[in-house]
């Protein structure tokens, strides 16, 4: 009996484990896509957009303007203060299985001589087996 609750030990040890190391790769990959799409707004890369977000995708602005993913992209491309412009000040990423996580974040953004700090939310599932965004969210959070 002793034999048989070692054993079970051990299993639920190696299956907590492997789940925690499954969620640090995939938060990885969400960060990682996060990075490509800087990287791509910056440089005004317009066909890596279109790989990086979702058929489908929706953008909410703190103004409660509501972008889908040829506007979002058209955004972008102006060069207009966002999100993805920079490293957000704090994120959380949550998983909900191997292929949906969700981002809860602050950014502060410039503009001109003020700060303005948002709150942000992001959904993002993998297709295929690559990360894509379906749905971002953004509030204006007062100074």
């Amino acid at each position: 009996m002793k034999n048989l609750f070692g054993i079970i030990a051990i299993l639920i040890l190696v299956v907590t484990v492997s789940a925690q190391t499954d969620s640090k790769k995939a938060e990885q990959e969400v960060l990682n896509l996060r990075t490509k799409i800087r990287e791509a707004v910056s440089k005004k890369d317009e066909t890596a957009l279109k790989i990086y977000f979702a058929d489908g995708f929706t953008h909410t602005h703190a103004s409660g303007k509501v972008d889908d993913k040829a506007e979002r992209i058209a955004f972008f491309l102006k060069r207009e203060p966002t999100i993805e412009d920079v490293e957000p000040d704090e994120i959380r990423i949550y998983f909900f299985n191997k292929g949906l996580a969700s981002a809860v974040a602050k950014t502060t953004l410039k503009f001109g001589e003020e700060n303005r700090a948002f709150q942000w939310t992001g959904v993002y599932f993998k297709d295929k087996g690559k990360w894509k965004v379906l749905i971002t969210h953004v509030t204006a959070l007062r100074n």
